[in-house]
């Protein structure tokens, strides 16, 4: 498995990638498929220049994907925002959702103090990704998603690369320190 960073170039295979998996997960987006379907060709690519999109590849297949960006304003620019994590259904539980974790988490701590996403609360085996790799939820937005008739609640999950260090000798709590900061 190879994972690097996706280039304007590879806006048609992330496209088909993105369709496949809202056809599998659709509780993994907040946008329809009817919706992406309306989305140009000029938008996916301009997606991927504005972002940082990371791809896993097998051979030349594209199994999994995950993205971050960096908020705008100048008092959020220590912020960033994970998103997109998606794996074929068909490559899970092979350890490459941890792969792409790694690799984004690496890349977004040397740009923002701060990471954070949104993930269903009823999709489990995401929480616990996200738990492993030092998330924290700090809050559930109710009824987030709605999809036919059915709600789905979203956790709000933070990672604070410049405060949470479990080996430090002058460790202070998360809570501690996510209560300073709301």
């Amino acid at each position: 498995m190879n994972i690097r960073v996706l280039c304007e170039d590879d806006w048609k295979i992330w496209k088909d990638f993105r369709y496949q998996c809202l056809l599998d997960f659709p509780m993994a987006f907040s946008i329809s498929m009817d919706e992406e379907l309306k989305v140009t060709d000029q938008q996916f690519k301009d997606w991927i220049t504005r972002n940082r999109i990371y791809g896993a590849f097998l051979d030349q297949e594209m199994i999994g994907s995950v993205g971050f960006f960096i908020l705008d304003s100048s008092k959020e620019a220590h912020r960033g925002v994970l998103f997109g994590m998606n794996v074929r259904k068909e490559s899970q539980r092979r350890g490459i959702g941890g792969e792409l974790m790694k690799r984004a988490l690496s890349d977004a701590k040397n740009h923002v103090l701060q990471l954070h996403l949104t993930v269903v609360s009823s999709n489990e085996s995401a929480v616990r990704l996200y738990e492993r790799h030092g998330f924290k939820i700090y809050g559930t937005e109710p009824r987030a998603l709605r999809i036919d008739d059915c709600f789905y609640d979203h956790h709000l999950m933070v990672l604070l690369f410049d405060v949470f260090n479990e080996t430090s000798s002058n460790h202070v709590s998360f809570r501690d320190k996510v209560k300073s900061f709301f």
